[in-house]
């Protein structure tokens, strides 16, 4: 499977939502994945459960896996692989999706993710995420 998230060149982390809505949609839903997206608290305490050796970028395509669903609307999946983002302490994410948002959307993720989000293409479809103190 290709990666959903990964490093970039000048070192901030890439989640490809396309990729992961592909991914997601072969993956099968286990209780523990009910649970989280039933109750979105849930989703920071998986965190500690994670093998230490693996990166952030690793630990949060892991994570959105598992927390992220294609049932939620696209909002609601952002920002809480934004807050999965925070819990890694990752300062800045660059979102490539598979068409752009509207802005009533992205001010609600700015909002209740508290992060400020910038257009990095002219097509919407590329979000670069600042992470702010809550």
């Amino acid at each position: 499977m290709e990666t959903s998230v990964e490093i970039s060149k000048n070192s901030n982390v890439v989640f490809d939502y396309t990729s992961f809505l592909s991914a997601s949609c072969k993956h099968r839903m286990t209780f523990s994945d009910a649970l989280k997206a039933l109750i979105p608290a849930f989703e920071i305490s998986w965190t500690s459960s994670l093998p230490k050796e693996l990166t952030e970028s690793e630990k949060l395509q892991m994570q959105a896996l598992k927390v992220l669903s294609t049932n939620t609307s696209d909002s609601n999946n952002l920002i809480r692989l934004l807050r999965l983002a925070r819990a890694e302490q990752i300062d800045e994410l660059l979102i490539t999706l598979p068409y752009a948002l509207e802005s009533e959307q992205l001010d609600q993720i700015e909002s209740r993710a508290s992060c400020r989000i910038t257009m990095a293409s002219d097509n919407g479809e590329e979000l670069r995420v600042h992470m702010v103190e809550p």
